[in-house]
């Protein structure tokens, strides 16, 4: 399994920004291969106002990824946010 790491922008349904920090997807497949990924996503700022349902993931060095948020916590250890989620990610050349 490889692991995708970027810094990345958290994007709320309408384009507005919600949110930035460091992304983690997973990928089970080479990355140029379209797939479904899991990954998680390590806020260093976010709109404590936005809930991230229907959020959308741009990556600096990667694609766009529609999200499917399956967890959003605090994490109370390291003062942060993190997102866990699963997306279709398209494949990269």
């Amino acid at each position: 399994m490889a692991v995708h790491k970027s810094a990345a922008r958290l994007l709320a349904a309408d384009g507005s920004l919600i949110g930035e920090g460091r992304a983690f997807v997973h990928l089970r497949l080479p990355a140029a291969e379209a797939q479904h990924a899991q990954g998680t996503l390590s806020l260093d700022w976010w709109d404590q106002e936005v809930r991230a349902a229907g959020a959308r993931l741009e990556l600096a060095d990667g694609p766009n990824l529609a999200l499917q948020v399956e967890a959003d916590r605090l994490s109370e250890c390291m003062v942060g946010r993190i997102l866990r989620y699963s997306a279709d990610w398209p494949g990269q050349v």
